[in-house]
């Protein structure tokens, strides 16, 4: 969504949230982390707003659908009706299509305003990730250059403006627009970007290269430290990955190959001696595997390191 929906949406909803900053501090570190480009009040108008629009798109769906197939026959009885409610029982249609709007709105907007809370957070352990993954190569780059005799401030500017450390040169664009736009100097600028990064890895970083930087220590040395260190320690990540995905694989034969497959031999046998309903084998066949290969690629993809 474009900016111009937040601001219209905050012109709108924005006094509401205006006054709510200590209510929403999580959110605004998320947002802070994440490097979104909005105030938290703009974002909350924003999901507020969205999630009216879906509630009612979704009363629509749900009222053109009901039309279309009617309202579900409900049979009348003692247990479920009591005597007062057998005059009003001519109006059951009406009172199920009434209360199956308002859940079904009510539904719709619960989800699709959480999904806007979540949702920077969810982004800013994306973002996590990607740091993680490109500090090493990141930090060797910063080693190189420093064993080459560029200043730091040269270094880090040099490293925001190449694009090929994804969002490890996003975080130190913040830095260099500390130092060029704020006036901060290198000490304040690097304490700031500790402090708002997603990743406790740059964190522990920024930390070290404070302390070097004030106590007047060799910034080259702390950077080859550090590259050697995080190359170790990326080498032994990968290691691990492997011998995760390789549990997983074996995991994923157990449970959804061969286990499946017993399971329709079994259930195939049955329903010819006439012992068993067909019904189980279409939910093992159209249910459980696809949505547990489903769930495997899902898991997967959180698991692998991003290149």
């Amino acid at each position: 969504m474009s900016n111009l929906y937040f601001t219209f949406a905050y012109n709108i909803f924005g006094k509401y949230y205006t006054k709510k900053r200590i209510e929403y501090f999580g959110l605004r570190y998320n947002l802070m982390k994440n490097r979104m480009d909005l105030a938290y009040d703009a974002y909350l108008s924003g999901a507020l707003l969205s999630s009216i629009i879906c509630s009612v798109v979704g009363l629509i769906g749900f009222n053109v659908v009901i039309m279309l197939l009617g309202v579900p026959e409900l049979k009348v009885t003692r247990l479920t009706f009591p005597a007062w409610a057998a005059p009003y029982v001519v109006y059951k249609s009406f009172a199920v299509a009434l209360i199956g709007s308002i859940l079904f709105m009510s539904i719709v907007f619960l989800v699709v305003y959480k999904i806007f809370m979540f949702y920077p957070a969810i982004m800013a352990g994306d973002r996590k990730r990607n740091i993680d993954t490109m500090l090493p190569y990141a930090v060797n780059y910063m080693s190189a250059m420093s064993g080459a005799g560029v200043l730091p401030v040269e270094l880090f500017r040099s490293l925001a403006n190449n694009s090929l450390y994804g969002q490890v040169s996003v975080e130190f664009r913040f830095l260099v627009r500390d130092l060029e736009v704020l006036g901060d100097d290198l000490v304040t600028a690097m304490k700031s970007l500790s402090a708002t990064t997603p990743s406790l890895m740059l964190q522990d970083f920024l930390q070290g290269a404070v302390t070097v930087v004030t106590s007047g220590g060799q910034v080259e040395t702390y950077f080859q430290i550090k590259a050697d260190q995080y190359l170790i320690e990326n080498r032994q990540n990968q290691k691990e990955f492997l011998e995760t995905l390789g549990l997983l694989g074996e995991t994923y034969v157990t449970a959804f190959v061969a286990g499946p497959l017993f399971m329709i031999v079994v259930m195939s046998i049955m329903s010819i001696m006439g012992s068993a309903q067909m019904i189980f084998l279409y939910l093992i066949i159209y249910a459980l595997i696809p949505i547990g290969s489903i769930m495997y690629v899902i898991l997967i993809s959180s698991l692998t390191p991003e290149a």
